[in-house]
């Protein structure tokens, strides 16, 4: 099991996308953050799945840390 990040961002809609940083072109969209993050590992999975079956290495995922700023 590996663990990817993604970074979510929200719609002037009201609406979610996210993109996971390691996995280039997978972009992630739903209507809500909920059913957004309840999508992406199905969405992840299939994107593993079709580097796997054109023979394609599948990237190690990266690691996110948050900094902090005083602004």
């Amino acid at each position: 099991m590996s663990a990817y990040p993604i970074l979510l961002e929200r719609a002037d809609d009201g609406g979610w996308s996210a993109i996971a940083p390691d996995l280039p072109g997978l972009l992630l969209a739903a209507d809500t953050r909920e059913e957004l993050l309840a999508s992406a590992p199905g969405a992840i999975a299939d994107y593993i799945e079709a580097m796997r079956d054109q023979n394609l290495p599948v990237p190690t995922p990266g690691q996110v840390e948050l900094i902090q700023v005083a602004v």
